[in-house]
């Protein structure tokens, strides 16, 4: 369920923060992390026990479905695809990476990646978050237009990167969606 125990770690991480995508908002810690005091952080989204309620439902569904299963099976069409686009075009993005639908791709002559390859070469990430890098920002806010233009919402982060977050429903026929979308995008450019 959590991206850490990907990497099976010999226990937990000391500190381990949730948002939104959860139905809440807080954070996990070894006691040793514990505030002194109470009511040290304060969070709009942590304490409603009404999400609490919905997100045991959610976390229901999520295995009864088998949905942590298809992000893996997506993610892998998907990734696929973006390495084939890597090949086809690549004047315009490379390095795609990461795990399950949790991907990335850089943008050909980043400044970063020139001052940081090292960095940039090795993020790696899972979960329902993918994202790819353009040959530099403008290129990057040229194909997110052409994405937008052609349907398909994503956002710029980074330096020259892109990023989608697919829910956790987004199966194998959408990736192949989304892979036409931006083969039809790359080649408008």
């Amino acid at each position: 369920m959590w991206a850490y125990e990907h990497f099976e770690l010999p226990s937990p991480p000391d500190l381990l923060t949730f948002s939104k995508k959860m139905l809440t908002g807080g954070f996990y810690f070894k006691p040793e992390f514990k505030p002194p005091q109470a009511y040290r952080v304060f969070n709009t989204w942590m304490g409603d026990p009404s999400k609490l309620i919905l997100l045991e439902r959610v976390l229901q569904v999520i295995k009864r479905e088998n949905l942590l299963d298809r992000v893996q099976r997506t993610g892998a069409v998907l990734k696929g695809g973006l390495h084939e686009l890597e090949k086809e075009f690549p004047q315009l993005i490379h390095s795609v990476r990461g795990r399950g639908t949790f991907l990335s791709f850089t943008a050909k002559d980043s400044a970063l990646e020139k001052e940081f390859p090292q960095l940039l070469h090795s993020v790696r990430g899972r979960g329902t978050f993918l994202s790819f890098t353009a040959k530099d920002s403008s290129v990057r806010d040229q194909i997110n237009n052409g994405l937008k233009k052609n349907g398909v919402l994503g956002g710029g982060c980074g330096e020259a990167s892109i990023r989608l977050r697919p829910s956790l429903v987004f199966e194998p026929k959408h990736a192949s969606i989304y892979l036409d979308v931006l083969r039809k995008t790359l080649k408008e450019l």
